[in-house]
């Protein structure tokens, strides 16, 4: 079974995890609640729209949340709103930043390597990763989640961050 040995139905998908590509479920508990939401929202679409998001529902983790908006022709990524937390986190105001103008290459590359994956795939994902932030390491799960505002392309990418 899966990592965190909890039974996926048909009425509780998970999410795809980014580093075996098995569908499983976060580790973090705000993480899995932000994944129920996001298929609540769904309804009986693929994808929830942006509207169908209400940020209060998101009050236990609201400033771990980023959304991105996706840009075709060429494919560009902009972080159109970014929680405190990641300012914290990063050490800069994200918020309003193209992805092609990240001031880390590392962290560009990785970010939207893991954007691409999960249009390409059109489901949830999420991975841990491991971060130095002022000098200490933290260990992290991040999930991105779709939005579309046509139910066919990922229009927006919902981020979450853990640690609860």
């Amino acid at each position: 079974m899966a990592q965190n040995q909890t039974p996926l139905t048909d009425s509780w998908r998970g999410a795809i995890n980014h580093a075996t590509g098995a569908e499983d479920l976060p580790m973090s508990h705000d993480l899995r609640r932000l994944l129920g939401y996001w298929h609540e929202r769904c309804g009986d679409r693929p994808f929830p729209r942006r509207a169908d998001i209400d940020p209060i529902d998101l009050s236990f983790m609201l400033e771990r949340i980023a959304l991105t908006e996706v840009h075709e022709h060429p494919r560009r990524y902009r972080l159109r709103v970014v929680g405190s937390f990641w300012h914290r986190l990063l050490g800069f105001e994200a918020t309003g930043y193209w992805m092609h103008d990240w001031p880390h290459e590392n962290q560009r590359k990785l970010t939207v390597d893991f954007y691409e994956a999960l249009i390409d795939g059109k489901r949830p994902r999420f991975t841990q990763r491991d971060a130095l932030v002022d000098d200490r390491p933290l260990r992290y799960e991040i999930m991105l989640l779709p939005l579309s505002e046509d139910g066919a392309r990922v229009s927006m990418i919902m981020t979450g961050i853990g640690p609860d």
